[in-house]
């Protein structure tokens, strides 16, 4: 059994995963954006599975930041960088419009917990480390 502590570093590790994680999603949000108003041929019910992959993109590697970070407990933290941007992107899409919640939704959930856990259990068996003081 691994015992998992809240220490700094965690919290710290937790912060910069979470903060990597989102600014991934604007960036390739505002890139998206930018593609679709120079083409219109997008249908637009291909927009949410588009975002569901940067999504998952975004929350891989913020997770693998944030397990380089921390060096241990991957699993644990990747989970929590992905419910962390799950939530944000829920709360973001309710500002939006309040009629969010949909199959698409649980599918963003379920593959956003996965992508990041992913993302933390690489990030602990990558050899190097990342020294964030």
């Amino acid at each position: 059994m691994h015992n998992f502590s809240l220490n700094k570093s965690f919290i710290k590790a937790l912060i910069v995963g979470s903060v990597v994680s989102l600014c991934i999603i604007v960036v390739l949000l505002c890139i998206m954006s930018a593609v679709l108003l120079g083409v219109s041929m997008l249908p637009y019910e291909y927009l949410s599975y588009i975002m569901l992959i940067f999504d998952a993109i975004a929350v891989f590697i913020g997770s693998y930041v944030a397990a380089r970070i921390n060096k241990e407990s991957g699993l644990f933290i990747g989970l929590l960088n992905g419910g962390i941007v799950f939530i944000a992107i829920l709360i973001s899409g309710f500002c939006v419009s309040p009629e969010t919640l949909s199959i698409v939704t649980l599918l963003k959930a379920v593959i956003i917990l996965v992508f990041s856990s992913l993302g933390g259990i690489k990030g602990v068996n990558t050899k190097e480390k990342i020294h964030i003081r």
